[in-house]
């Protein structure tokens, strides 16, 4: 009797120990869904490169008809999506700068999963991506069109201010509404714009780059090629961090790829920028997340 209960709770447990996250169909697009011709995904993956060339961070695409058969049962798509993340490695180790957008076609809910390395400001960016840029086309049904035009604003909204190393606010860079008009509503509105000038430049204290010296949001981050890479070894970078307000010095070196921004960008020493360590222009650079970035549906 004890033998057939043991088999038949086995039976019953087998699909959850079945449950295991998908191996990624490229270092780019995993259409894991079937939402994309040959010809999108071709288009999508080309730009997802040319993106990881110019600027050195990897984003990648991936859709799901359904978290649940794709290893994430009894998930919320914030947790599956920090999940696939990390057990992918997206973007460089180094940094932590990987971006992954995930659509669960089924749930009709996007995500844009963000590497550690992003300051929580960029969460509301993030959310100001998807609701502009991503999910008005995939209301439309067209899921190639809203794709690309994420990947496209997460480049100017996320990753060209990640690399600049600036301070940023959710709405840099997005169109605002018009001012209320009327002497109550001009009040109204000067008082709700000093609140949330008040609560930005709260949140923007941690996007700033402190000076672990002198406490001043004065540092500023240099990089230059040390070793130049070849096809077959690989070569070496440094950041050189300098404060404009008290002089503080600071030195860290890190491997570069052959196919790395540095390398291809900065071959003169004493380049300046904020460029990333990238690992290689494929596969993936063992990069983790922390849970950061946004949700919406469509």
């Amino acid at each position: 009797m004890f033998i057939r209960v043991l088999v038949l709770a086995l039976t019953l447990s087998a699909p959850v120990l079945a449950q295991t996250l998908p191996d990624p169909q490229s270092d780019t697009v995993s259409d894991f869904a079937e939402v994309l011709d040959a010809t999108e995904e071709g288009r999508i993956s080309r730009l997802l490169t040319e993106t990881r060339e110019a600027t050195g961070v990897q984003m990648v695409v991936v859709t799901v008809p359904g978290i649940a058969n794709q290893g994430g049962a009894g998930q919320r798509l914030e947790d599956y999506g920090k999940t696939l993340f990390n057990a992918w490695g997206v973007g460089g180790a180094e940094r932590n700068d990987g971006i992954m957008l995930l659509l669960d076609t089924e749930a009709r809910e996007a995500r844009i999963a963000l590497g550690a390395g992003y300051d929580p400001v960029y969460d509301g960016r993030a959310a100001r991506v998807l609701s502009t840029a991503v999910l008005p086309s995939l209301r439309d049904g067209n899921y190639a069109e809203g794709i690309e035009a994420g990947v496209a604003s997460a480049r100017d909204r996320l990753i060209s201010p990640f690399l600049a190393g600036t301070p940023v606010s959710v709405n840099d860079g997005f169109e605002t509404p018009d001012a209320p008009s009327g002497s109550f509503n001009l009040l109204l509105g000067a008082g709700a714009v000093g609140g949330i000038a008040g609560f930005a430049f709260w949140r923007n204290r941690r996007s700033r780059k402190i000076c672990p010296a002198c406490g001043a949001p004065q540092l500023q981050r240099t990089s230059e090629v040390i070793q130049m890479p070849t096809r077959r070894e690989t070569g070496v970078a440094m950041h050189h961090l300098t404060c404009a307000s008290c002089g503080f010095n600071d030195h860290k070196s890190y491997p570069i790829g052959w196919s790395s921004r540095e390398a291809r960008g900065n071959r003169s020493s004493g380049s300046s920028g904020g460029g990333r360590p990238s690992g290689g222009s494929g596969g993936f650079g063992g990069g983790r997340s922390s849970g950061g970035g946004a949700s919406g549906k469509w």
